[in-house]
């Protein structure tokens, strides 16, 4: 492991409590790094509108994964870098073949989340992101090419069409979780480890440069491939096992320990470095 000099951090459950609250001592301590000439990028499941507002009060809105990799670019503006939606022959099959499962689909554009019914569950989804919930006449209203396609379970028998789900569509796009209700659906070989490498690369940094944070299924590929992985006590076990540091839960603001840990970690390979330049 060497000193990072990107943490790219995922957002839900990471960041951000369960209820969808930045605490103050994670602000505080992403400000500290940042301080230290660290760059931070969020990575997120989430829309740009949907993560704008955490973004901006952070002061890191410029640059920013979401979608699970399909979108990076400018969350204050809206202009994408770079940008891969889900092909619409291949999308309109999946939203029939999740309506038909009884698990929910959302359609997320990136200005508006479109659904094929009016359901509780649904709209209580599209508000933790505050994005405008749209519900479509026909699948052949739904608009566009979405960014994402985004699954809810809303019983535990659900989550059982989640693994048929899996293997029908396995072949032709992504499918990973980021909660073990919601399954999140977007286009074949993208992730949020894709657009890391993506990003790491225009600024001229390898893996070893980088520190990925997260808690869930869709994280994986970034913390495996990042040069330090970090996490929080509600992590799943997967991303434990990946993990150089497992800090406390998300609501106690865990990321705030693994961001001072890397920082520690920082400081102390710079006085190593340091004495051993005089030493030699």
């Amino acid at each position: 492991m060497t000193i990072p000099r990107l943490i790219v951090t995922d957002v839900d459950r990471t960041l951000l409590t369960h209820d969808h609250v930045l605490p103050q001592r994670v602000a505080d301590a992403l400000h500290v790094a940042r301080e230290a000439g660290i760059m931070i990028v969020l990575a997120t499941a989430r829309s740009p509108l949907g993560l704008k507002p955490y973004a901006e009060k952070l002061g890191i809105a410029g640059l920013a994964i979401c979608f699970n990799g399909g979108w990076i670019g400018n969350v204050s503006t809206g202009v994408a870098l770079s940008e891969q939606r889900i092909g619409r022959t291949d999308a309109l099959h999946t939203m029939a073949t999740a309506q038909a499962a009884g698990v929910r689909p959302m359609w997320f554009t990136g200005h508006a989340i479109h659904a094929l019914a009016e359901d509780p569950i649904i709209a209580r989804e599209a508000g933790v992101t505050a994005e405008p919930l749209i519900v479509a006449k026909a699948l052949e209203d739904l608009p566009g090419e979405p960014g994402k396609i985004m699954c809810v379970a809303a019983q535990p028998t659900d989550r059982e069409a989640f693994g048929a789900l899996r293997v029908q569509l396995a072949r032709c796009l992504s499918v990973s979780g980021s909660h073990p209700r919601l399954l999140e659906i977007g286009p074949l070989g993208i992730s949020k480890k894709t657009a890391i490498a993506t990003v790491a690369a225009e600024l001229g940094m390898a893996a070893s440069d980088c520190a990925a944070a997260g808690d869930a299924e869709n994280d994986l590929e970034m913390l495996a491939w990042a040069g330090t992985a970090v996490t929080v006590e509600n992590a799943v076990p997967e991303a434990k096992r990946l993990a150089h540091f497992v800090g406390p839960s998300c609501d106690e603001g865990g990321l705030a320990d693994a961001v001072a840990w890397l920082l520690q970690r920082q400081s102390t390979l710079a006085m190593a470095d340091e004495t051993g330049g005089r030493n030699g």
